[in-house]
């Protein structure tokens, strides 16, 4: 599986609330997103818990195997940043893909799609705007797939409208195998 990411999106000097983790090992790839949504610390404490406990879950190898599995994760990780006083909320959007086929879940206003030409998208997972968030101890995850993976993922927030647009990559970097990608946005 070839998997880029467009790096131009963020500047390197970027000191946003979104925290993002690629993580890769023989047979699976992890995508972990998280959008933080309220004042920057929080927000950041936030992002970066939930794809932390992520990335630890893929690491430990207790992935899940459904996507059911996938809302009880988040929902655990909802619980869990709601206890650190330093945290606030975050948007999350998790996705494994394993032997050519994407499942996951999402929390908040993310969406994904699978793009296989321009006008022929299909929504994986529905974002929504003022859904409870991570952080809450509310978040009600959604969770998608397993689909076969036979296009583009793509993501962006909810708050945008009408379907995707392909747009060419200005700068391809292929991830390396088996380590975090861009952890800070």
């Amino acid at each position: 599986m070839k998997l880029e990411i467009n790096p131009s999106q963020r500047p390197k000097h970027d000191t946003s609330h979104d925290r993002l983790c690629v993580l890769r090992d023989a047979h699976r790839t992890l995508i972990a997103l998280a959008d933080g949504m309220d004042s920057r610390e929080a927000a950041q404490a936030a992002a970066a818990r939930t794809v932390t406990e992520l990335a630890r879950c893929f690491r430990n190898g207790t992935l899940p195997e459904d996507p059911r599995g996938w809302v009880m994760l988040l929902e655990g990780i909802d619980h869990a940043v709601l206890a650190d006083p330093d945290a606030g909320e975050t948007s999350a959007l998790v996705m494994l893909v394993e032997q050519g086929v994407v499942m996951g879940a999402s929390v908040g206003d993310t969406l994904a799609y699978l793009v296989r030409s321009p006008g022929d998208e299909r929504l994986l997972c529905p974002g929504r705007r003022n859904a409870p968030r991570i952080g809450t101890g509310f978040a009600t995850p959604l969770g998608f797939g397993p689909v076969r993976l036979d296009g583009k993922l793509i993501t962006r927030r909810a708050a945008r409208m009408g379907a995707p647009e392909l747009a060419p990559v200005a700068a391809r970097r292929h991830l390396p195998g088996r380590e975090p990608m861009g952890q800070h946005g």
